[in-house]
């Protein structure tokens, strides 16, 4: 906006300044007045209509911009504060993972979808307990699940850098 009033203001004073100076030179046919307010006129209309529509792409490129640093700097939030010690931290930084994806589902939708689809898979619903083999089973499955998260969320935070957390 301010840029608007300043090119207004510009021409303003280029329009003063001609116009003192056609006085000046003697121009006084109402010819030459018309096609001259004609050429300022349209003049200013094109550079408004410019100054518009480039503060409009530019606001749509800032939203745009800021949307994506935000889902960076969240991804590298629960990669940095989130354990993932033990299979029940496995299992917690998974959620954690993908509910992250699924509140940016309109972004990032493939990711997403893969993402549970893998966590699923990995049996992050499932809690086998009561044997040992397919407990030390589905903790393998859980690590290599989180381990998977983890790169998936390293790759959305990328270009983040730890201390700007």
């Amino acid at each position: 906006m301010e840029q608007l009033v300043l090119v207004i203001g510009l021409i303003s004073g280029a329009a003063t300044i001609i116009s003192f100076l056609m006085e000046k030179a003697g121009v006084r046919g109402n010819w030459v007045h018309a096609a001259y307010g004609f050429f300022i006129a349209l003049f200013a209309s094109v550079l408004v209509a410019n100054f518009a529509s480039f503060s409009a792409e530019q606001e749509v490129l800032k939203k745009q911009i800021t949307q994506l640093t935000s889902i960076q700097y969240q991804a590298a939030k629960i990669l940095k504060y989130t354990p993932r010690n033990n299979d029940g931290e496995r299992r917690g930084f998974m959620f954690a993972g993908l509910s992250f994806l699924e509140s940016h589902k309109a972004e990032l939708p493939d990711t997403y979808d893969m993402a549970r689809q893998f966590s699923i898979s990995s049996g992050i619903l499932e809690n086998k307990q009561e044997d040992g083999s397919e407990r030390l089973y589905q903790g393998w499955a859980l690590i290599d699940g989180a381990n998977a998260m983890e790169s998936l969320l390293k790759g959305v935070a990328a270009g983040v850098q730890e201390d700007e957390i």
